[in-house]
């Protein structure tokens, strides 16, 4: 095999492997009629008389017909009034009115778990220690199945459209509820690397790094056809491994698993924490973790 050199993965590098990770994802499961191949953003929001924000509610349509609800965040003066039971079944309206089939989303057990059981969610992956001393729940909704939808009570306050960047703020805004929980030590360290070969050209790349909660966080692994077979998305992540123990990580996660790569995790170690049928339509989709 030609000698290929370990390098750190610029920005560019980064752009340029997510979307042929995806150009892969969507050669093995094409969009699916009437959807972009572009996620779509979900935005919103309530705002009081001098126009703060003081709810909202983030969420994605993404390529396949499903809803990932992102982010829901109520103000504390403003809780317990069905704000957020508002903002989050109008938000599943529109995922269904766009033709998604199923909602899906992640909660921390300092978080809203019992909210989402009520509002028919059903739990189907739990991460221990995601952070330390917690669990992260992930859990399902189907669209495409007959149920008894909570009744929408009535709320004082109108919805409106958020922009991206009202969504960044409801992001944050959501991130401070979380910090006394989360208790984290430092920035996010990022450890994205490439394998180029003699002519510079990139032939395979991790993306990841670690988490301010010493979580380890594998984004997106991607080999060249020409390259795959030859050990070295694993060499990747070994190389990852190391630098994430070294830097303080006490587990490994990773995001965006089906039953099309999970395999190539199960072999080095990782094991099954949650499986969701049926994501995409004919597959699964899968929460997996490595403990340390």
């Amino acid at each position: 095999m030609e000698k290929l050199r370990l390098r750190r993965s610029a920005r560019k590098d980064s752009e340029r492997i997510e979307k042929l990770v995806y150009e892969h994802y969507f050669k093995l499961v094409p969009v699916a009629d009437g959807f972009s191949d572009e996620e779509e953003l979900i935005c919103k929001k309530i705002v009081d008389k001098d126009g703060n924000i003081i709810a909202g509610c983030v969420a994605y349509v993404f390529q396949w017909g499903c809803l990932y609800v992102d982010d829901l965040w109520v103000d504390e003066k403003y809780r317990r009034q069905e704000i957020g039971s508002n903002l989050l079944q109008l938000v599943e309206d529109i995922g269904r009115s766009k033709g998604c089939y199923i909602s899906y989303l992640d909660t921390g057990d300092f978080q809203a778990r019992p909210f989402y059981l009520k509002h028919g969610y059903t739990i189907f992956g739990t991460v221990k220690n995601n952070p330390v001393g917690h669990e992260d729940y992930m859990l399902f909704k189907r669209f495409d199945e007959e149920q008894t939808e909570r009744p929408r009570r009535p709320i004082e306050y109108e919805i409106s459209d958020g922009t991206e960047e009202d969504g960044e703020y409801i992001d944050d805004k959501l991130y401070e509820y979380n910090l006394p929980f989360l208790g984290p030590k430092h920035e996010y360290i990022k450890i994205n690397r490439k394998l180029v070969d003699e002519s510079g050209r990139v032939v395979a790349a991790i993306m990841a790094g670690v988490s301010g909660t010493d979580a380890g966080w594998i984004w997106k692994i991607w080999v060249d056809e020409e390259y795959r077979g030859r050990g070295l998305g694993t060499l990747l992540l070994k190389h990852y491994e190391k630098k994430a123990r070294d830097k303080g990580a006490h587990k490994f996660i990773a995001e965006e698993i089906y039953d099309w790569n999970v395999g190539f995790f199960l072999k080095n170690g990782y094991k099954v924490a949650g499986e969701l049928p049926g994501l995409p339509k004919g597959h699964s989709y899968y929460v997996i973790d490595k403990d340390i």
